[in-house]
């Protein structure tokens, strides 16, 4: 262990703590507290003595919780552990297996109409979570990352297009005639979910291995949040105004109608009554339902890459 004399003619001849520190082979905080006497927290008052000493500092914060980095950030990391995994065959098997695809209970759900659009919440949130953990190509992501984050962005976009044409048939409806102030809630989350579509459709025209693609990213999310928060804010307000058997019944309507909507968003929001909007909508999902079978959409997947982005990693 250094003395005090040690390490206080070490600072004396210009060395910064964190300097000492290292040449000495001990944590900064230590260093400090070697020094004069206190701990590097800044918690305790120096008398005047220690004061003169010219050795304390106005915040030693710093020295006590010193900035750290995250391995799992590096690309030498990351490339060790898909090494381990690729060598190790039950670990190769549950990377096959894994998906994107959030997990949903097995237990009988509730179908209160605010449970079943706030579970939907809850899983766009999941993958929103999966997709910002994932190198984009502005960050320096693969070829590989790139086509999970094109996945993962699609998956999403299925998601949001179900939730949000069970919502413009069933639930707006419902707050413009329960809500006093309803039309206003209502034209309101229309407005931002039309803003949501328009960057839905923007995006699935775009290739993952691009600044823009990434920038839309980055707006859908901020988008998400800022509609999700708006939406439970209705949520609560329907919570004190709907009867719970009405909101039960309407919740198996809007469960049924998701199950039933266009999986692409449709951008022009809905002027008509929620009859013409679930007959535009079934018309369209058997449409895009035969287009995607024909096809190969990303959202398919699940979060995991195409066989062909592996080659180009």
């Amino acid at each position: 262990m250094p003395t005090r004399e040690q390490v206080r003619r070490l600072l004396g001849a210009g060395d910064d703590f964190a300097t000492v520190a290292e040449r000495l082979g001990i944590p900064p905080g230590q260093v400090y507290l070697i020094a004069t006497g206190r701990p590097a927290d800044g918690g305790d008052s120096p008398s005047e003595r220690e004061e003169a000493s010219g050795l304390l500092l106005a915040s030693s914060q710093h020295l006590a919780n010193p900035p750290h980095e995250n391995p799992t950030g590096s690309e030498t990391v990351r490339q060790w552990i898909r090494a381990r995994v690729a060598a190790d065959a039950p670990m190769r098997k549950a990377a096959e297996q894994r998906t994107a695809e959030p997990s949903e209970s097995a237990e009988e759900l509730s179908t209160d109409v605010l449970d079943v659009l706030g579970r939907d919440h809850n899983m766009v949130r999941a993958l929103v979570k999966q997709l910002s953990a994932i190198p984009s190509h502005a960050t320096g992501g693969t070829a590989e990352d790139e086509s999970q984050r094109k996945s993962m962005v699609d998956m999403i976009t299925v998601r949001l297009s179900r939730h949000e044409a069970a919502e413009e048939e069933l639930l707006w409806p419902a707050v413009r005639k329960v809500l006093p102030d309803g039309d206003q809630w209502a034209d309101g989350a229309l407005a931002q979910e039309q803003e949501g579509k328009d960057t839905l459709t923007a995006l699935g025209k775009l290739e993952p291995d691009s600044d823009e693609f990434d920038s839309l990213v980055e707006q859908l999310t901020a988008l998400l949040r800022k509609h999700v928060a708006y939406e439970e804010e209705v949520f609560l307000r329907l919570r004190a105004a709907m009867p719970a058997s009405e909101r039960e019944k309407l919740g198996k309507r809007v469960a049924r109608a998701s199950k039933q909507a266009p999986a692409r968003p449709h951008r022009q929001a809905p002027k008509e009554p929620g009859a013409a909007v679930k007959a535009t909508g079934v018309a369209a999902a058997a449409m895009e339902e035969a287009r995607d079978a024909a096809g190969d959409r990303p959202a398919k997947r699940r979060g995991k890459p195409a066989p062909d982005s592996k080659d180009q990693a």
